[in-house]
């Protein structure tokens, strides 16, 4: 019982400085509209939106990361060839997601457009505050990634 009510509690200080980080405007807010994932950015937000055919070049490309911010059975069935494994839960990434991301100089964050992207988005604005230089957020999500028929693959690496 204890450690459930341990448990508890760091789950809602870190729900509390995500509010709090919202409120502050430190983190730039999610797409409200429907379907605002594949429609771009929404009025007043401040994230760099790339589209699939953009993103596309830079797979591969040194120094690029693509970062999927789906649960793990999402990015088990099927993700962004070569992409980083980083899900948001709750509006916050686990101690040490970020690592594996130290030294990109462009990191594409996505999710599913089923979410309107606002686990991409608050993965960027984390990214963002932690001092990645060029974070984008892939308009569309992984639906869209695959509508256009770029490289996906399934299970881990």
């Amino acid at each position: 019982m204890r450690i459930l009510g341990e448990a508890a509690q760091v789950v809602g200080v870190g729900l509390l400085g995500a509010l709090l980080a919202f409120l502050l405007g430190a983190v730039p807010a999610a797409p409200e509209e429907a379907g605002a994932c594949g429609g771009g950015p929404t009025e007043g937000a401040a994230l760099t939106w790339v589209s699939p055919a953009d993103a596309r070049p830079l797979l591969g490309t040194a120094g690029v990361v693509f970062v999927d911010a789906r649960d793990r059975a999402e990015y088990r069935s099927g993700h962004v060839a070569g992409s980083v494994h980083t899900p948001v839960v709750g509006g916050v990434v686990r101690d040490g997601a970020l690592e594996p991301l130290r030294g990109a100089t462009t990191v594409v964050a996505y999710c599913d457009s089923s979410e309107q992207c606002a686990r991409s988005v608050r993965l960027a604005g984390i990214l963002t505050e932690a001092g990645f230089p060029d974070v984008r957020v892939l308009e569309g999500g992984f639906p869209a990634w695959l509508d256009a028929g770029y490289p996906a693959e399934a299970g881990e690496h």
